[in-house]
């Protein structure tokens, strides 16, 4: 419960840091949503990789494997917020049995910036699993 918790804590914060990342490059500087959406993971993923290793789970395992692990981790976990990503995206855009709550969503933002918000739930709840599970294992 402890991991979880403090996971959840590391994850906030890495979920500002992407986020924040993904705004400025994509709602204000116009950046493509794929482009934003990388480079603000990899923002978040650094920070993850250093928080969780050293406050979270309190690591003593060799750098080299743990690191591999999470670079695979995180790049089969950001797969799939991209898949997650373009499908919330065509969804919120093409599809018109959504439209008026796409256009509600566009009062405040684009959305596919909220496509964005909704494909970095899915990331956080598989990589939190893998983490635990191969990443971080004591």
């Amino acid at each position: 419960m402890k991991h979880f918790i403090k996971y959840n804590i590391i994850g906030v914060i890495n979920t500002l840091i992407t986020l924040a990342t993904v705004w400025i490059l994509h709602q204000v500087l116009d950046w493509n949503l794929e482009l934003s959406n990388f480079l603000g993971f990899v923002a978040g993923g650094i920070n993850s990789y250093i928080m969780n290793r050293i406050w979270n789970f309190e690591s003593k395992n060799r750098k080299r494997t743990e690191f591999a692990r999470f670079v695979i981790v995180f790049l089969c976990s950001y797969a799939i917020n991209l898949l997650v990503l373009e499908w919330s995206a065509y969804v919120l855009t093409n599809c018109t049995w959504c439209a008026g709550f796409t256009e509600f969503i566009s009062r405040f933002m684009k959305p596919t910036y909220f496509a964005n918000i909704i494909a970095n739930v899915v990331y956080v709840l598989v990589s939190f699993t893998l983490y635990k599970k191969w990443v971080f294992r004591q």
